[in-house]
């Protein structure tokens, strides 16, 4: 009996972990695996709009869209809650147009905004610190993209196949490395703009971009060596 009683107890408790997680809009799938797919049941928390996960006791996780504006405003608060994640695949494969971060927001998992079709325009978060991978992956009216200083990682993929013309990596930002496939495909891309503080770049990163591309960066920087390996075009500019 009492071991009939144990397994009963065990199973209940997996049970409550399995439910406990399955709010959070994450999905247990290997990382090689892609994340189109949100695997969230019901949000922990949700308005008219946005449905929520309860991070902890101050901060939300955003894991469903379910209002119908094509102009999206990410509120601050919820619930005297701080909003300071969007999670993976929220509007992946949605129509809508735009996008406003507030200021709260720290990071943007995998796939929140892939193949958008429609997507235009993105005011990012003044402390944004990382984007996943695919974040914007295949979004091609999307032609201007402004980094913000506090950004720490770009995922793979993070902009591929979109629409961006030029890019600046601010350079007061703490960005070391700009992983592989960044800007995969970027059929529009011409100039990239990167600070000294990038000291690695994967021979990847501008791959199947059809346009010669122009680094502009300090003289004697990583990113000039990388230009002169790669046949870029080079145009030096200020350390400071």
């Amino acid at each position: 009996m009492k071991r009939i009683l144990c397994a009963l107890l065990a199973c209940a408790v997996c049970t409550t972990v399995a439910v406990g997680f399955a709010g959070c809009g994450c999905s247990n799938n290997n990382n090689s695996e892609p994340g189109y797919i949100v695997s969230a049941t019901e949000p922990d928390l949700k308005n008219d709009d946005f449905g929520f996960f309860i991070i902890d006791s101050d901060e939300l996780m955003l894991t469903k869209y379910t209002g119908s504006s094509k102009d999206i405003v990410i509120p601050e608060t919820y619930n005297n809650y701080k909003i300071t994640v969007i999670g993976k695949s929220v509007f992946n494969g949605s129509d809508i147009k735009s996008v406003t971060m507030p200021d709260t927001i720290k990071e943007v998992q995998d796939y929140a905004f892939s193949s958008c079709p429609e997507l235009t325009s993105v005011k990012f978060s003044n402390n944004l610190q990382v984007f996943g991978n695919s974040v914007f992956f295949n979004c091609p009216k999307l032609t201007e993209i402004e980094i913000p200083t506090s950004v720490k990682k770009l995922g793979t993929r993070t902009f591929s196949a979109t629409g961006i013309k030029n890019i600046v990596i601010p350079k007061s930002t703490t960005l070391t490395s700009i992983d592989e496939f960044v800007f995969y495909q970027c059929q529009q891309l011409t100039e990239v703009t990167i600070p000294e503080t990038v000291t690695n770049i994967n021979e990847n990163s501008f791959a199947d971009c059809p346009n010669k591309i122009t680094i502009k960066a300090p003289k004697g920087s990583y990113a000039q060596n990388y230009a002169k390996v790669n046949n870029f075009n080079f145009v030096e500019t200020a350390v400071n």
